[in-house]
């Protein structure tokens, strides 16, 4: 078995199937990606966080050689889904052990890596329950987290003197109350949306909605679902969904608004500057965000760069999403807003619960005055300051030198179970 004495000469990782992987951002001098075709890899990735039936897994066209490396394990396996925290399913995880007996490995030199920090337990539980063994081995990695900062690892310093002068120009009137980023209506999204329109409480921010997607339009972002649709989805909010459902038609109407396109004279709105920290001048006309999550789960889960971005532009934000989520931000070095917050939201398990918690607080600050806001803001302005230095200036760096040769090893160290 070679992976023991890999890490001590170069790491060669062949990417075998097309999509985003994590070794794309990964600055290990150690490892060296190559091409299809080239001999003995140590490490074959497998990019699945947009194939979760591991289709692309099964059509890759392996050299024999490769293929009788990987049965006699001196080559690791990496199924890699960082750039998703999709939970664990019985039958998504029945086509990840036959891609694995149809490649000739063993589940001792594979490795599975996700966002969602539920999915070992969940997945080793199911194991035992079939009588699957040995597991594969599970790793947690937040791609999109590290893919929103890693741009400003040599350039950071002068975005952040830039937007630090930008926050100290705020002027004491604003045009909106928050900004609420993430345009993809998802399910907790669009419960959130119907909310501010039964309130009268949209026009108090900056949305930023992609529309329903109809069959005889190329915009849009998600089909728009039935209430009973949008009630399955979010399990224990049958009731909200219910009382909400009739304003389906208003939100509806609202069609596309995508934040920052015509200041910066984007055509289309892409993944870099969807997802990316983007220089809004929306930030300096509102007071604080609303980070509305992929998903609220009854669990700790995952957190993306949607829960970041305000913070590396001088705004406090709560947080809809996951339990933990706010915990898992501080773990990144980030401070989040005790002070103005009532954060026990973070700890609550029960969706439902935590939505109503975060939504009382966007209520109650939506009808407070400015002078109110603008105190409110005074009382975090060291802590604004410090994570939008933090994450322009230092975050980058040190997470890559903390994390990056860790992966390393930690995968590493996954796929060399069999001796």
């Amino acid at each position: 078995m070679a992976f023991r004495r890999a890490l001590d000469r170069p790491l060669t990782v062949l990417v075998a199937s097309p999509g985003r992987h994590l070794f794309e951002e990964i600055h290990d001098a150690r490892v060296t990606v190559v091409a299809l075709g080239a001999d003995a890899p140590d490490l074959i990735v497998f990019s699945c966080g947009s194939d979760r039936h591991f289709e692309n897994v099964a059509a890759a066209a392996l050299p024999e050689r490769v293929r009788a490396n990987i049965a006699a394990g001196s080559i690791g396996l990496v199924f890699d889904v960082s750039i998703e925290g999709v939970k664990h399913k019985g039958h998504t995880t029945g086509q990840l052990h036959d891609v694995i007996r149809h490649l000739g490995a063993s589940p001792l030199n594979c490795v599975y890596v996700t966002q969602d920090r539920a999915f070992e337990a969940e997945y080793r539980s199911y194991c035992a329950s079939i009588g699957f063994g040995p597991p594969v081995a599970v790793l947690n990695h937040d791609y999109w987290v590290w893919y929103a900062f890693a741009q400003y690892e040599r350039d950071g310093e002068r975005i952040y003197q830039q937007r630090l002068e930008a926050f100290r120009s705020r002027k004491p009137h604003r045009a909106r109350r928050f900004l609420s980023f993430n345009r993809t209506p998802r399910p907790a999204k669009i419960v959130f949306l119907l909310s501010l329109l039964r309130d009268g409480l949209w026009d108090e921010g900056f949305v930023s909605f992609g529309g329903f997607e109809h069959p005889d339009e190329r915009i849009g972002e998600k089909p728009r679902p039935t209430a009973e649709q949008l009630a399955r989805a979010l399990p224990g909010f049958e009731d909200h969904v219910a009382s909400l459902a009739p304003l389906l038609d208003a939100l509806d109407d609202r069609g596309r608004v995508l934040l920052g396109m015509e200041r910066h004279g984007w055509k289309q709105l892409e993944l870099w500057n969807a997802s990316l920290a983007a220089d809004l001048a929306e930030y300096h006309e509102s007071w604080f965000s609303v980070a509305t999550e992929t998903e609220m789960r009854p669990r700790p889960s995952r957190i993306t760069e949607k829960s970041l971005k305000p913070l590396a532009n001088f705004h406090p934000m709560l947080v809809l999403g996951n339990p933990g989520a706010l915990a898992m931000i501080r773990s990144y070095g980030f401070a989040t807003f005790e002070e103005i917050y009532d954060e026990s939201y973070d700890e609550e398990l029960d969706p439902r619960r935590r939505f109503d918690m975060v939504y009382e607080q966007v209520v109650k600050l939506c009808r407070l005055e400015e002078r109110a806001l603008l105190d409110m803001e005074k009382r975090v302005t060291d802590k604004l300051i410090f994570n939008a230095q933090w994450g322009f200036t230092r975050f980058p760096g040190v997470y890559r030198r903390q994390r990056d040769e860790a992966l390393v090893n930690e995968i590493v160290a996954a796929v060399s179970r069999r001796a």
